[in-house]
């Protein structure tokens, strides 16, 4: 789709100083008489490209809600496209500026290696987005919540995937985005109005609000899109609290298995996948488990369940009847299964006979 295909109007002198056009160029103020297209704008030399961290930034989310607000139903594939890689971009350049005002190493994979010429030049190998979060809680202080993390880390993560494997999964569901995007920006907003903003020079914070302002009108209209749909299919769920948990693409308690279809359906962003593959989605971008690999505790990602024998059952999962207590929860049975507990020799989810029998029947056998 042109960007502009739906330009019907030349602007007046008055409403456009600065103009904003694709890429987060700015052009000055044109004679009256003349009619400003975007189309026919270019780099010219001279032309003034640089970004200070926080513009820059600000930039990126300014493009992830222009993006976004011609709605749910008009969003274009690549529409969807930018507003997810540029949403990850801004995140990351907003949260390393914040890393560099503790000190300008903290940016590098390796704050000891760390060379002054290689920031200034780009060529620095910087610290992942894990690192990231990391060093602002536990160096800079930064006020950044666990659900602020697991956001952060996940468009991380889809980001990634969008630039692999092109426009898949969530990357190419507008719901999704949506949603997506209203978390990571209420984050961003605050965390720019908390550890940003207040430490820019005076003319750098005065030409910052009109992009805040922009921003947070367009998180405002995401926000109210992604309220009217839950408040649309609160009625469907009602009935389903007690096998309804959260989606792993849009973050919102939605996602209900279907045994008879063997899938699992989100009610709010549309994503439905094979249920073992929903399952292990589950596990990994909402408990953060590894998908091939024990925890702490010898607990994988997706164990196999002792009713139906399908490899479908999460532990530690939560319902929406219940959002803070953990379960035994199969995808294929569409339910938690409840008197489980885990064998302390295999670590494998059984039914115990008796509370004073802590091993399966296999690891029992085995040792008679």
């Amino acid at each position: 789709m042109d960007d502009w295909e739906n330009l019907d109007k030349v602007l007046t002198h008055q409403e456009r100083a600065p103009v904003r056009y694709p890429g987060g160029w700015r052009r000055q103020r044109v004679a009256d008489d003349e009619i400003y297209d975007p189309r026919r704008e270019v780099e010219h030399p001279g032309s003034e490209v640089s970004f200070p961290p926080v513009p820059n930034g600000l930039d990126y989310l300014v493009s992830v809600v222009e993006h976004l607000e011609s709605g749910d139903e008009r969003v274009s594939a690549r529409d969807l496209k930018y507003a997810v890689l540029h949403l990850a971009a801004g995140a990351e350049v907003l949260l390393k500026a914040r890393l560099q005002l503790e000190h300008w190493t903290l940016v590098f994979k390796d704050p000891g290696q760390a060379k002054r010429s290689e920031l200034e030049d780009g060529t620095l190998k910087s610290c992942t987005p894990e690192e990231t979060v990391q060093r602002l809680k536990d160096i800079a202080g930064a006020p950044i919540t666990d659900k602020d993390t697991s956001a952060v880390l996940k468009l991380a993560k889809h980001r990634n995937a969008l630039q692999h494997y092109g426009l898949i999964g969530p990357a190419a569901n507008a719901r999704a985005v949506e949603s997506q995007a209203a978390e990571v920006l209420d984050f961003l907003i605050r965390f720019l109005d908390e550890e940003l903003l207040p430490t820019l020079p005076a003319p750098e914070a005065k030409s910052s609000e009109a992009d805040m302002e922009h921003i947070r009108g367009g998180l405002s209209r995401i926000q109210g899109f992604v309220k009217k749909r839950m408040q649309r299919i609160r009625a469907d769920l009602e009935s389903l609290r007690d096998r309804t948990v959260q989606c792993p693409d849009c973050d919102q308690w939605a996602l209900v298995p279907e045994p008879a279809r063997d899938r699992v359906t989100c009610r709010f962003c549309g994503t439905s996948q094979p249920t073992h593959d929903g399952a292990t989605m589950y596990a990994v971008f909402v408990l953060g488990r590894d998908p091939g690999a024990p925890d702490l505790f010898g607990i994988m990602a997706v164990e196999s369940c002792p009713d139906c024998q399908e490899e479908s059952l999460v532990v530690g999962a939560k319902t929406a009847a219940a959002p803070d207590e953990q379960v035994f929860f199969c995808f294929s049975c569409g339910r938690a299964v409840p008197g489980l507990t885990h064998c302390i020799r295999c670590f494998v989810p059984f039914r115990a006979p008796g509370d004073e029998i802590d091993s399966c029947s296999n690891c029992l056998n085995r040792t008679a």
